[in-house]
């Protein structure tokens, strides 16, 4: 268990049991296990101030929107307990550039350890699963008058001249309108990509932050192994993406290397003729009507997906549409009666064999609306900008920001018994 100083001016237990503040960040701390990070310079020199304090501070900047690190430092100030709390000796916070060496000099893949305690915590517990996982992204903008709105010389269209403070940042599109099919109003901005794997309770397993060049399926694979490497999930687990990841390499990953399934919506744009394709991977008949799958043809040597007419495959669908073959195709109403049939050959495909519009697809790609709300829950301060330069600094107020999440859910789900507000970044520790 935690154990925090005590100080002659108040009781912090007492403040614990009575200020909601104070109790979320108690049952926070007491989730956060630091086994991982040194707290001081055991070398020769001085040994500096705790490690561990200014982690739990950053924790605080993170939920509560610090924008910076001077106003933590004044926050701090002004909550003797919740310093104390932190662990620093009261009246005696580090200066700020303690702050900005602790973001710069700490090894990444320290923060990523104390993410993958926390996570185990979870694991162990039950609260969250490891059958389903949703991959996304999120922009983060870099600190350059690049991205400034007002900067009448604002860079958005050279990629090869970075900002000088900020030479990882890259340049991409940060939000568009598609009109009749094609991007327009695109806003452009540098910086990089906070990418993630969640489950389908809505937390981050693995995370890395990446320049804003890299796409989301580019992404994937190195997100995918780590998630392996670090939790060994068994076969069959699904893995849940948006169009951004639909490429035909990945799903070949997923499939046959993870042994898994993708569920991907198709994107357009990767499909040879866009025209014969419907939106959900289907073809479309000689009516321009995207066809119904009618399940797997395997013969001898190769596989084939069957596609039948929408009208006859589906009651429901005759009835809204009416009865009748737009084209007058002869098999509609001679014969069988079956009506027009096409078929896609997916023998080395695994893109094509998912099937996409079935209500088992529709209904698990729901989930994914679990890693928007996660990105949502984040912040937009800390998700989409940052006031620090070095890359280093970035990815670990990155992972800080993730790794907060997954303590929230130990302290609502274990320690307060409340596992339905594990995502309750505000909430979970009101109720005393």
């Amino acid at each position: 268990m935690q154990h925090f100083q005590t100080s002659f001016f108040y009781d912090l237990q007492e403040l614990v049991r009575k200020a909601p503040l104070m109790r979320k960040y108690y049952y926070i701390f007491k989730s956060l296990n630091l086994s991982a990070l040194q707290d001081r310079n055991d070398s020769a020199g001085r040994t500096g101030h705790s490690r561990h304090a200014i982690l739990r501070a950053f924790i605080i900047k993170h939920l509560e929107q610090i924008n910076s690190i001077p106003r933590l430092i004044e926050y701090l100030n002004s909550i003797p307990p919740l310093a104390e709390m932190c662990g620093f000796d009261l009246g005696a916070l580090p200066d700020e550039t303690q702050f900005y060496r602790f973001l710069k000099n700490t090894k990444n893949s320290t923060l990523k350890a104390i993410h993958k305690a926390t996570n185990d915590v979870l694991i162990g517990n039950n609260v969250i699963s490891l059958d389903e996982f949703i991959l996304d992204s999120k922009p983060i903008q870099a600190a350059t008058k690049e991205n400034n709105f007002k900067n009448p010389n604002r860079n958005t269209t050279n990629k090869a001249k970075r900002p000088k403070r900020n030479p990882r940042a890259t340049l991409c599109y940060y939000s568009c309108q598609v009109i009749n099919g094609k991007k327009q109003n695109m806003i452009f901005f540098w910086g990089f990509r906070t990418h993630a794997v969640a489950t389908k309770e809505g937390i981050c397993l693995v995370e890395k932050t990446l320049p804003n060049n890299i796409t989301d399926s580019d992404a994937a694979f190195s997100l995918i192994r780590e998630l392996k490497r670090r939790y060994h999930f068994k076969k069959g687990a699904i893995f849940i993406a948006d169009k951004a990841y639909d490429v035909k390499e990945l799903y070949t990953f997923i499939v046959e290397q993870m042994k898994s399934t993708a569920y991907i919506p198709i994107n357009p744009r990767n499909t040879k003729d866009d025209k014969t394709f419907g939106p959900n991977g289907c073809p479309l008949c000689d009516a321009g009507i995207e066809m119904k799958s009618m399940g797997l043809c395997k013969e001898k040597k190769r596989q084939r997906i069957k596609f039948r007419c929408p009208i006859k495959a589906s009651k429901k669908f005759a009835a809204e549409h009416g009865n009748i073959c737009p084209v007058n195709n002869s098999t509609f109403n001679t014969g069988k009666c079956y009506g027009c049939t096409k078929y896609i050959d997916i023998t080395d495909d695994a893109r094509s064999k998912v099937p996409r519009d079935s209500k088992k697809f529709k209904e698990t790609f729901k989930d994914r609306q679990a890693v928007e709300q996660y990105f949502a829950q984040l912040g937009d301060r800390e998700a989409e900008q940052t006031t620090h330069y070095g890359f280093t600094a970035i990815s670990n107020q990155m992972t800080i920001a993730h790794l907060t999440a997954s303590l929230i859910a130990v302290a609502a789900a274990i320690h307060l018994q409340q596992p339905e507000n594990i995502r309750c970044y505000r909430t979970f520790a009101k109720a005393g």
